[in-house]
């Protein structure tokens, strides 16, 4: 997985490419997890995109307070990127060369593999690990900018696994069983439209930033504390 959470930068030039909206969707079956049939784009969630850039850009807008983007590049472009559905996630990950990452690859960066730490670090945490706990009400600076906590960073070495924003995972949000090696949750049965997000948010409390909670919303949430990042997948 990528070692930082997509960024308003990073989602700009996504924009600015004319990506990510109906005129210019991924191709089906892009970003497929190469060991996951079926787990790539779908024609069918076109429609679920922006019509056009400009309409993207004024979506993202989805609260004053603590959205992310600015229709101009500003002092935010070190920030993640939130207010982005999973299309939204999934799509700019395809044009990134990745993909989404399953929950259970999620999971297994976060805890740390065999480790199965509590945080990504570890088993304590305090606000030199994680953005979290804001006091309400929550403002834009409760936000940093990706990569700002080292103390945070996971075995892998990702940073802002918990805290700063919640990062859509690619499965609907059904339990997986145990052993669950490289699987996903493609079918949205008894999921109830819901997708998986992991990690928690910048107002979260200590229980939902660690790895034990699992966030869901619907796909085309845009909600100001939810992002992602991308994983790829190494060369044969």
């Amino acid at each position: 997985m990528d070692t930082f959470e997509i960024t308003v930068g990073r989602f700009r030039a996504f924009m600015e490419s004319g990506h990510g909206v109906r005129t210019s969707p991924p191709a089906a079956a892009a970003g497929e997890h190469p060991k996951i049939p079926g787990s790539g784009w779908q024609s069918a969630w076109n429609e679920a995109l922006r019509p056009d850039v400009t309409s993207l850009s004024a979506a993202l807008r989805c609260t004053s307070m603590t959205a992310t983007w600015t229709p101009t590049a500003e002092h935010n472009e070190a920030l993640p990127i939130n207010c982005i559905t999973w299309y939204e996630a999934f799509a700019f990950c395809i044009w990134d060369r990745g993909r989404l990452p399953t929950d259970a690859e999620w999971n297994y960066a976060a805890v740390g593999g065999n480790m199965q730490r509590k945080f990504p670090w570890g088993d304590v945490i305090t606000h030199d690990h994680a953005a979290y706990a804001c006091t309400m009400p929550c403002a834009l600076s409760s936000l940093l900018e990706v990569g700002s906590l080292p103390l945070g960073r996971g075995r892998w070495g990702q940073f802002d696994l918990s805290g700063n924003v919640s990062e859509w995972a690619l499965d609907w949000a059904v339990n997986y069983t145990v052993p669950w090696n490289d699987q996903a949750q493609l079918s949205d049965v008894a999921a109830d439209n819901q997708r998986t997000r992991r990690g928690g948010y910048y107002a979260s409390d200590e229980y939902t930033v660690s790895n034990a909670h699992r966030g869901t919303d619907p796909p085309t949430v845009r909600g100001p504390w939810t992002s992602a990042r991308c994983a790829r997948d190494l060369p044969p």
